[in-house]
């Protein structure tokens, strides 16, 4: 919407904006909304709501402390999805559901054999291509054909389609301490690769999680123009159990933004060049 000339203002109660997502790329993203004029307000409650005429008015209250207010035109609310089961008769035909979930086992079966669930009714990560994958895990398992049991979660790649983008995969530094994994990170600059600043985009950054003692790739993230394309590459060496060698060593096309990507992993063995 900034984009198209609206002002823009994003009220979020958490300490940062996109708070799924790991800080230092949420900062990033925060400080490229500010440079196009969107105005944040993070760590901040919005308490109240009346409507004046044609506009309306908000009122907000920090963590800190304080009040104020803001007038706009139209306000969009965001708190989440819950799945949307209710009325279809699952309890007829004895399906167990947990909060309106459907629980499921290998190859998305539920308890009754004969029946699956995919998608957001499922606990999984509500996205498009998981229920694309789950299904089709689902329907090779009816057919009788050989497939994976279930999607490794360390390999769904989520994608923000914000301006700029944001795209991740695995665990970042958070995750990996909430698993007690020893970790190290590794980051490299979009302004580092000369296509980034040729086309008018060189703000954004790459970001590695890596295993110290094997150089295992444990979750990368990226923010920054088409970073939900570059993000593949990252993921297929993790799928593939490449190490941030094979892609530091890799020759990529110049001038490209994918330059970013083999500049993060040179980071990571510790001999980036274009820094």
């Amino acid at each position: 919407m900034s984009a198209f000339g609206v002002e823009v203002i994003v009220v979020e109660m958490l300490e940062h904006i996109l708070p799924m997502e790991d800080p230092e790329i949420a900062e990033q993203l925060a400080k490229s909304f500010k440079k196009q004029g969107i105005s944040i307000h993070a760590s901040t409650r919005a308490s109240g709501m009346k409507k004046t005429g044609s506009t309306l008015e908000l009122t907000l209250e920090p963590i800190s402390g304080g009040k104020s207010t803001v007038t706009a035109d139209a306000l969009l609310v965001v708190v989440g999805r819950r799945p949307n089961t209710e009325n279809l008769g699952l309890e007829k035909v004895g399906i167990k559901t947990e909060k309106g979930y459907v629980n499921v086992g290998d190859y998305y079966q539920t308890n009754v054999p004969s029946i699956y669930a995919v998608g957001d009714i499922v606990r999984s990560p509500a996205l498009a291509h998981v229920a694309s994958k789950e299904a089709e895990i689902a329907v090779e398992h009816i057919a009788g054909r050989r497939t994976e049991t279930r999607i490794d979660p360390d390999l769904i790649p989520a994608a923000v389609y914000t301006e700029p983008q944001v795209a991740s995969f695995g665990v970042d530094e958070a995750r990996a301490k909430e698993r007690g994994l020893k970790f190290e990170t590794a980051s490299f600059p979009y302004r580092g690769a000369g296509k980034s600043v040729a086309v008018e985009h060189p703000d954004g950054m790459v970001k590695l999680v890596v295993a110290p003692e094997s150089s295992e790739i444990l979750g990368a993230q990226i923010v920054g123009a088409n970073a939900t394309e570059l993000i593949h590459e990252i993921l297929l060496a993790k799928k593939a159990e490449l190490l941030p060698e094979d892609i530091a060593t890799m020759i990529h096309a110049h001038p490209t933004l994918s330059e970013a990507v083999m500049e993060a992993h040179r980071a990571a063995e510790g001999w980036a060049i274009h820094v």
